[in-house]
């Protein structure tokens, strides 16, 4: 059965979320306090720790968000028999992402809590390449190692790329795409 959320509660992710990810267009991280957050989102304080630990634990709720929202834009717009279909729409769709936010990922990349805004976002990324390559394995698609080194692998290599060509910029992004795909080919 499905659990359904309080519309309340969706309002008050959505203001957060909002909020959040605006502010970090604007500063590091490290400079965002929960005050100033509930104060752009209109939110009470009480509210945010009713549901958060803290800062940290509602950015990794914020990333699980996104990456749900992704997996399942993925899911509908590649084909499900052909695994390099789905993983070049991981890709596709974290190059949308860092283009479409790139003030926002230029302040991330500059933040003291980087390394652990990226532990957070490896970990979501490697629990849903995970949870696919399961899918696969059951599906009788063969794998040459265990979905859990797989994923390790295939999001250490993801993250890596993207931070690379988020910085250096001197591969356009169809020329990067392209060279992945050869590569998934390849597997």
């Amino acid at each position: 059965m499905e659990q359904r959320t309080d519309l309340r509660v969706i309002k008050t992710y959505k203001a957060l979320t909002d909020a959040f990810l605006h502010m970090l267009s604007e500063k590091k991280f490290e400079n965002i306090t929960v005050n100033e957050l509930c104060d752009r989102a209109m939110v009470r304080r009480a509210t945010f720790y009713k549901h958060f630990a803290d800062k940290v634990d509602f950015f990794g709720f914020v990333i699980r968000t996104k990456q749900t929202e992704f997996d399942a834009q993925i899911r509908q717009e590649t084909d499900q028999t052909r695994p390099q279909s789905f993983y070049l729409g991981i890709i596709q769709h974290a190059l949308d992402f860092m283009n479409s936010n790139e003030k926002l990922v230029q302040t991330l990349l500059q933040s003291e809590m980087f390394p652990t805004v990226m532990d957070i976002l490896s970990r979501q990324i490697t629990l849903d390449i995970t949870q696919k390559l399961n899918e696969d394995a059951e599906n009788g698609v063969p794998l040459p190692a265990s979905p859990q080194v797989m994923a390790q692998f295939f999001t250490g290599a993801l993250v890596r790329t993207m931070i690379w060509w988020v910085t250096q910029k001197n591969v356009s992004e169809a020329k990067l795409m392209e060279e992945l795909t050869g590569l998934l080919r390849a597997f």
